[in-house]
């Protein structure tokens, strides 16, 4: 990297109110960062046969997918960044304000910000995006091995994008792309939810990897129910975030831990009251994995380890209606398919043990007053 000149330098402090040039060139100087050698990844292979898919699907065409840009927490905090599930699914960078185009040859080029590096003085003017903030960058070359694909600075997006025909972009997690491609009604974010619909061998071994570390991490609950009785509700969620962090990116959506009259709360996220020696505590948590690919699973416990035999006659129904929707499962079965054979048991059921009667349905059908006890369906 070329020595900033004074004059760029003083150029620069204007930022930072108080620093001296020689201070700031100080702190730039002398950087030595080691980069360990970059091998292509894994998740490389399946992605690039995704790319083709994508393009021979859309012909001709431009298609502009981006990761997405951080949200403001508050002040100049942000939230963690995610990138969007489109561009995760198709790059598998997890680089903010990266841009992946397909031309109309079908060919895939990742436009990705070059972060200032140590030795920049932006590296630590930038609070944002430099390494003494966020971490030394991957160069360019090094990510293209990675990802398998070429590299090319954001900074030329613009000019890549005023040369091409009619293009498609997914639409809302970049104001700059959303600035540069008219919207197409979402058809483009429509084609790709059919694509994903379908999972390849990679995929599939890596929702089983999910799976398998969240039913680690509902170990880990049952275990320290005990401990939540004097906790609370919270001491539960830390339990799984632990657990979520270290076997996976964290968790795959907000977790819903509820004790006694919380458990029927479908979204409780609060997750701070108390857990009594005989409430029912429901979790429904996932981990999102190294891959971004999530598990969703919902299981209820009794506070003292023993369910009563009211909680057990009812904790058996709920089983009894999930068995008879996943003995359904099967290509040509639609999710009201299930909801509906879920429904019947939980009405019968209801019926048997005295709550759902001819006074408390009145004119209505079965199937719509259990909504009152299932009002969240299957899916």
């Amino acid at each position: 990297m070329t020595e900033p000149t004074d004059a760029e330098l003083d150029a620069l402090l204007t930022q930072r109110p108080g620093m001296a040039r020689e201070q700031l060139r100080l702190l730039i100087r002398h950087w030595n960062p080691q980069s360990p050698t970059a091998e292509p990844w894994q998740g490389a292979a399946p992605r690039a046969r995704r790319r083709a898919a994508l393009a021979a699907a859309l012909p001709g065409e431009w298609l502009v997918v981006p990761s997405g840009r951080p949200q403001s927490r508050c002040n100049d905090l942000l939230y963690p960044f995610r990138p969007g599930s489109d561009f995760t699914w198709l790059v598998g960078d997890d680089e903010p304000g990266s841009v992946l185009v397909v031309d109309p040859s079908g060919a895939s080029t990742l436009y990705r910000d070059e972060r200032p590096a140590l030795g920049d003085p932006l590296s630590l003017l930038d609070a944002h995006r430099g390494a003494f903030w966020d971490g030394q960058p991957s160069p360019s070359p090094d990510v293209a091995v990675t990802l398998g694909l070429p590299v090319l600075p954001l900074s030329r997006l613009p000019e890549a994008l005023r040369a091409a025909g009619r293009a498609r972009a997914i639409h809302g997690l970049d104001d700059d792309v959303d600035a540069m491609i008219t919207a197409d009604g979402g058809e483009l974010s429509r084609i790709i939810a059919r694509m994903r619909l379908v999972k390849d061998e990679h995929e599939l071994a890596l929702l089983r990897q999910t799976a398998t570390d969240t039913v680690t991490a509902f170990g880990a609950l049952a275990a320290a129910l005990p401990a939540a009785t004097t906790s609370g509700e919270a001491h539960l969620e830390g339990v799984f975030l632990q657990y979520a962090r270290t076997l996976g990116h964290g968790p795959a959506y907000n977790p819903v831990v509820g004790a006694g009259e919380h458990t029927t709360v479908l979204h409780w996220m609060r997750n701070d009251g108390r857990v009594r020696e005989g409430d029912l505590v429901l979790i429904d948590a996932g981990i999102e994995g190294r891959e971004r690919y999530a598990a969703d699973v919902t299981r209820t416990f009794p506070a003292s380890g023993v369910f009563t035999p009211e909680q057990r006659a009812v904790y058996d129904l709920v089983y009894a209606a999930q068995e008879a929707a996943l003995a359904l499962v099967r290509p040509g079965v639609t999710l009201r398919d299930l909801h509906a054979a879920a429904v019947k048991v939980i009405g019968a059921g209801l019926r048997r043990l005295g709550v759902l009667t001819d006074r408390v349905a009145g004119e209505l059908p079965d199937e719509q007053v259990v909504m009152r006890w299932m009002p969240h369906g299957i899916g």
